[in-house]
């Protein structure tokens, strides 16, 4: 904060410094006539400051366009009248688009909070570990200006163990994120009525259809994790997850998978399984479809190897910033990360509020975005 602060002084005083050098080259230097230039200092003040430095900016300007008469020997000439009046005419077009910036930042504050609000709804914070398995998620948007997406995941925990979803919903807006909803809703509800998988596959898949439009679908990729180690895994037009086992990686292939959510209505599982110190790395196409300038798509299997040599959150921020690098720091998709470890004994959940771990009740554990 004190560094910005430094850096927000300084750009005010070097407008006014700017000013100071019109006017300085403008006494100096014979057979020119700078004033007209005046009225440039508060136009850049109104994009980079606040309204007060705007003003400020402002009436040193055209108090410096009133003087100029003196050094130029044009008092009460038509030129004079005519300078005086376009800075000041500047000024004031300078301290309209101030205001008017200032307020359109505090409405986006304000629409940013909302969505973040919306987002910690709709994704909650990821918990450290539960059940013996311990969970790290990223969550971004291809929109700068938006938290919210059409990209989703969530961990509930149940008697017979742990379930997972991920999901991209096909489009974006409020109507994906609406689709979000109702897919988070019927997976919750479902993961815990439900015994089998399939039938929640099917529960998600039937409230997509309800509320989805003719054209929409959601993929998605169900895991159901039993304390064994056993995994049943289904896939609605998902890619399927990459199993991370001492130094080898690769993807888990599942067996018959499914049309998307809102297109298919019966599901099958694949069974698999993974062991103790063993990672999955769940993610959505926005991951492995990213290109770069040249339409090179992004290559996961390159990175395999830093999945599983560090932290879950090391891991992800890591891959975060190679997507971003290959891409050139723009998205063109939304993206969801979820990665699950199985830890070497059970243990029961750790959330982390404010950096101190506290304890949760072993019922059913909503998973979102992490920080």
């Amino acid at each position: 904060m004190r560094t910005c602060g430094s850096a927000v002084v300084a750009a005010d005083g070097g407008l006014l410094g700017l000013l100071g050098l019109l006017v300085a080259a403008d006494v100096v230097i014979p057979g020119i006539d700078l004033t007209g230039f005046y009225g440039l200092v508060p136009l850049l003040a109104s994009a980079t400051s606040s309204t007060l430095v705007t003003v400020v900016a402002g009436f040193a300007a055209v108090a410096a366009a009133v003087a100029s008469g003196a050094w130029d020997r044009w008092f009460d000439t038509g030129q004079h009248v005519a300078a005086g009046v376009l800075v000041a005419v500047q000024g004031a077009v300078a301290i309209y688009v101030a205001v008017t910036r200032r307020r359109r930042e505090r409405e986006l504050g304000r629409a940013r909070a909302v969505a973040e609000v919306a987002q910690r709804a709709l994704l909650p914070v990821v918990p450290a570990a539960v059940d013996g398995i311990a969970f790290a998620a990223r969550y971004l948007s291809a929109t700068a200006e938006t938290l919210v997406g059409g990209d989703l995941y969530e961990v509930v925990t149940v008697s017979g163990g742990t379930r997972m979803i991920i999901g991209d919903v096909k489009g974006k807006g409020l109507p994906a994120v609406r689709l979000t909803t109702v897919v988070l809703g019927a997976f919750r509800e479902g993961a815990v009525h439900y015994p089998e998988i399939e039938r929640v596959a099917a529960a998600c898949a039937r409230a997509v259809s309800r509320e989805a439009g003719a054209e929409d679908f959601v993929t998605a990729l169900l895991v159901d994790i039993e304390p064994d180690g056993t995994l049943r895994m289904i896939s609605a037009g998902h890619p399927p997850p990459i199993l991370l086992s001492g130094d080898s990686a690769r993807p888990l292939a599942i067996i018959e998978p499914s049309p998307p959510l809102g297109i298919a209505e019966d599901f099958t599982a694949t069974i698999s399984s993974w062991g103790l110190g063993d990672r999955l790395l769940l993610f959505t196409d926005g991951l492995i479809e990213a290109r770069d300038s040249n339409r090179t798509f992004f290559s996961l299997e390159d990175h395999f190897s830093e999945l599983a040599a560090a932290t879950l959150d090391t891991v992800l921020d890591a891959l975060v910033a190679h997507l971003h690098g290959h891409v050139g720091g723009n998205l063109h998709d939304d993206l969801a990360l979820l990665i699950a470890e199985r830890l070497p004994a059970p243990g029961r959940m750790i959330a982390v509020s404010g950096g101190l771990p506290v304890s949760a009740p072993e019922s059913a554990i909503s998973v979102g975005q992490g920080e």
